[in-house]
């Protein structure tokens, strides 16, 4: 991996330990602060370095310890594009330990990073503002003069001075406090642990809070706006149970003595993982339990776990550098997953994960324009463009494919090796794969270098039938797969150290490994007798797998004797194969069609997700009939299921029914929401909402969503959007917010579709949610793709000042989304020629990448659709026919 030079502050004074004063003001939005900073002069200078951004900073001293004499600065220098400010003193500062002070002044600003303020409704319908923090990646330096970088640890101690009917929280408890002649609080927490700068974190405002207490006695809180205590009941309980599960399984009790969480009404990113004080958008923290729908109460659950998991990896011990990211993000992705599948077993969450993050992963991954799992990083900035699939979901992706190669014993005995080790320090990837090398005897640092260090992934190749030649064996090829079937000359020297994992339906054959093009895997003790073969059984390696004909079509003919993760896996490898060119596309409609009588949850979100890819491509580029046909073949698909499931919850339904009947109502709200019956009776209940909008036991949130589409769908649709804008001023809950804004992005008509974008930039929707109506409404078909873009060109300015000077990680999002609907290469040379005349450009490069090889792959599908079997539509009445469907 080729490194860059790192853009660092100079190490000729290094922070030891922060003392840190705050008063904010939550009228004028500014605050004015002093910080303290015990250091070790290590190199005799008359300057020092800090990271400061957004800040006046007044003046500033330095005090040798040991010496009653005081240096006074005679210089401060700001250099904006550098996010620094150089401290000048006329004399040598002495080798040795001193406190730099420096007093500042700052702005609570309104763009969701550093120090800011945010705004919600209190139970009288007034405005309030509260103050809260966002420091990760590189934004505590627009709170306060500091050393800015992850391997800068130190030791903090806050102060915060506030209006007394007010209620403070940080990292730690509070030491003291006590009431000023002026009516403020004077509070200070205790000194929080060694850590660096972006997990330091506080909350200043109106709070409601409940809690309880771990068996080893930890305080756990949740908090959130007035109001809200009362759905705050299921996060405790998984954070509780998370806290125990972890505190045993890495063998490292928490270090801290409590661990708060709190709802932000305007959060950037879903949750912020800061040491003891985790910070959440609502949604994904805050429900009532008792009309929850199962999707949000999972995301819940696993958010938590994941921002939990990083209390240790990534808190106690932290990436060294932003190049080592994933690291934190990776490990993270797989343990939520991990911890929430211990929780909730009756979940089977691992099925949802190769579903959703692996996939994310692979798609991501298989383009040109992906990257590598470790990115070389210069300038800190640049890390904003890595918090993507590649980090969280193929990171974790590789994590989940060393567990299944170590096994639990030696995955766990690695990691408390390295939390040991490096309990309050700073690692880089390396480190990690040398505890599970030590403590496994395997060469995981060869096996996982061509994972971390090259983008992409193999094709696996199988180039024989074991049931049929008695070879005992599997015979494999492997090659770089990418999403648009292209080929350049390096491409073939690729190659991964590939774990292959080899089941049938009478058992699974030890891992084997692929190190050279081709190999072979033997798996003769779990043959005899099999009906079907599947390699990446159990899909713990992010890997495509193609079949010879007569593999694949024992496979569809026995699909009931396949595991869920295995029919999700053979459903994704299948489309994103054909989309390659790999497959004729005629192969995916007859596995389609083996589905008729699925009722997996998790298997139907990737039936839906295949169907929505190729909906794209064949109702955009394929003859009339056929797209007709393609129709057809959908709502024969979702109906037997639709049938099972029906509109109503009861009680006994476990959560994987509820996901279930979600799952399967989106899916008729695409493709059956013509069929009057059903239209009539989306309508219906969407009034039902609509008169009541804050009562939960109306419509349940498992079907609030596809409620709200089919009924944007039908001749009542700008009744139906009327209603939707009435109950979304009234509301309280976000989690319906979001489905309100996913049904007016798929209003039709060129006039409810302008209404549903100028409602975008109205004011009523918190930028945060910015994204949801044009990407509901840019992936509803040809016509809502090109009014979206075309909105987003002449609004540009608009939607850059609500998002892009708040979040480039927001803003990277919108460019996705101007290319999300379209499926040509005139199409792709248009949004990749609008993007690159912004000033944003440099910020949104990968993203803009990405989203238009993406619509160069989707119109090379297209092409290859034309030469294929599943261009006819007799094709698709065929499928129907032999499936009864």
């Amino acid at each position: 991996m080729a490194a860059k030079q790192r853009v660092l502050l100079p190490s000729d004074v290094l922070p030891e330990e922060y003392d840190l004063t705050l008063e904010p003001d939550l009228e004028q939005f500014t605050f004015d602060g002093t910080v303290k900073i015990t250091c070790d002069v290590q190199v005799a200078t008359d300057t020092v370095s800090v990271h400061a951004m957004d800040l006046v900073l007044s003046q500033a001293v330095f005090k040798p310890s040991g010496s009653s004499s005081t240096l006074k600065a005679d210089e401060i220098t700001t250099k904006a594009k550098m996010k620094t400010a150089t401290i000048g003193f006329d004399e040598v500062l002495p080798v040795g330990k001193g406190v730099l002070e420096i007093k500042f002044r700052g702005i609570l600003n309104d763009q969701m990073a550093g120090f800011y303020r945010s705004q919600y409704t209190d139970s009288c319908g007034n405005k309030r503002f509260m103050a809260t923090t966002q420091f990760e990646a590189i934004d505590a330096r627009r709170c306060f003069p500091c050393w800015d970088e992850p391997a800068r640890k130190a030791t903090f101690v806050v102060t915060l001075i506030y209006p007394a009917n007010l209620t403070a929280i940080s990292n730690m408890p509070p030491s003291r406090s006590e009431i000023q002649t002026n009516g403020k609080r004077r509070e200070t927490f205790m000194s929080t642990p060694r850590m660096s700068t972006y997990l330091l974190a506080f909350c200043i405002g109106e709070f409601e809070f409940i809690s309880d207490s771990t068996k080893g006695g930890v305080l756990a809180r949740i908090f959130a706006c007035p109001g809200n205590a009362s759905r705050c009941s299921f996060a405790l309980k998984c954070c509780i149970r998370a806290l125990e599960f972890y505190n045993e399984f890495f063998g490292i009790p928490y270090p801290l003595p409590k661990m708060d969480m709190i709802a932000i009404p305007d959060f950037a990113a879903g949750a912020m993982e800061n040491w003891g004080l985790v910070t959440y958008r609502e949604v994904a923290l805050l429900c009532d339990e008792s009309t929850v729908s199962a999707t949000q109460k999972q995301r819940i659950c696993t958010v938590i776990a994941h921002e939990l998991a990083h209390q240790w990896f990534g808190n106690l011990v932290t990436m060294e550098w932003w190049e080592d990211l994933w690291l934190n993000e990776g490990f993270a992705n797989w343990m939520q997953t991990f911890a929430s599948d211990k929780l909730f077993p009756d979940w089977h969450i691992w099925e949802s994960y190769v579903g959703t993050e692996q996939q994310r992963a692979l798609q991501l991954d298989a383009l040109r324009s992906s990257h590598p799992i470790q990115v070389p990083i210069g300038h800190a900035e640049e890390v904003e463009e890595v918090f993507d699939a590649i980090s969280y979901c193929k990171g974790g992706s590789v994590v989940r494919m060393i567990y299944s190669v170590l096994g639990e014993k030696h995955f766990q005995e690695g990691l408390r090796l390295y939390f040991d080790r490096h309990k309050y320090g700073n690692t880089v990837t390396t480190d990690l794969w040398n505890a599970w090398k030590e403590v496994s005897g395997k060469p995981i640092d060869k096996m996982m270098s061509s994972w971390t260090q090259k983008m992409g992934f193999p094709l696996l190749e199988v180039l024989n039938d074991p049931l049929a030649d008695s070879s005992g064996a599997v015979q494999i090829r492997q090659k770089w797969f990418l999403a648009d079937g292209s080929s350049e000359p390096a491409d073939d020297e690729k190659t991964w150290f590939c774990p292959v994992i080899v089941g049938t339906d009478k058992g699974t054959a030890p891992a084997g490994f692929l190190e050279e093009k081709t190999g072979k895997i033997a798996c003769a003790e779990c043959l005899s007798g099999a009906a079907m073969i599947k390699v990446n059984f159990g899909q713990h390696v992010p890997v495509r797998v193609l079949y010879p004909e007569s593999v694949f079509k024992r496979l569809i003919q026995n699909l009931g004797s396949v595991p869920a993760e295995d029919k999700i896996g053979l459903l994704s490898d299948t489309f994103a194969m054909s989309k390659a060119g790999v497959l004729d596309a005629a192969f995916l409609v007859d596995l389609l069609a083996g589905f008729k009588s699925e009722l997996n949850d998790k298997v139907w979100s990737e039936i839906s997700a295949v169907l929505g890819g190729l909906e794209k491509v064949v109702c955009q580029g394929l003859a009339d009939e056929t797209a007709q046909a393609f129709k057809e073949f959908c709502s024969k698909l979702v109906v037997p299921a639709f049938n099972h499931v029906g509109w109503e919850t009861a009680s006994a339904d476990s959560d994987n029914r509820k996901k279930l009947r979600s799952t399967v109502l989106a899916a008729v709200s695409k493709y059956c929401s013509q069929d009057p019956t059903i239209s009539a009776e989306a309508v219906r209940r969407c009034k039902e909402f609509s008169a009541a909008p804050n009562d939960a036991s109306v419509l349940s949130a498992d079907i609030r969503s596809a409620v709200f589409d089919v009924a944007m769908q039908s001749d009542q649709a700008a009744i139906v959007f009327d209603d939707l804008v009435q109950s979304h001023d009234v509301v309280t809950d976000g989690a319906v917010k979001i489905h309100i804004y996913g049904a007016l992005g798929k209003a039709g008509g060129a006039a409810l579709q302008k209404r549903a974008l100028d409602f975008c930039l109205s004011g009523a929707v918190r930028s945060q949610d910015l994204i949801y109506i044009p990407m509901a409404m840019a992936t509803s078909g040809k016509v809502g793709a090109d009014t979206v873009f075309s909105w987003m060109q002449n609004e540009y300015s608009r939607i850059y000042e609500m998002i892009g000077a708040t979040s480039m990680m927001l803003f990277q999002n919108m460019v996705r989304v101007s290319g999300a609907g379209f499926v040509t290469e005139s199409k792709a040379e248009e949004v990749s020629a609008f993007w690159k005349t912004r000033d944003v450009y440099k910020n949104i490069e990968k993203a803009l990448a990405q989203t238009v090889e993406g619509i160069k792959s989707n119109s090379k599908f297209v092409d290859r659709l034309k030469g294929s079997k599943a261009a006819l539509a007799s094709t698709w009445k065929a499928a129907m026919a032999s499936s009864s469907l």
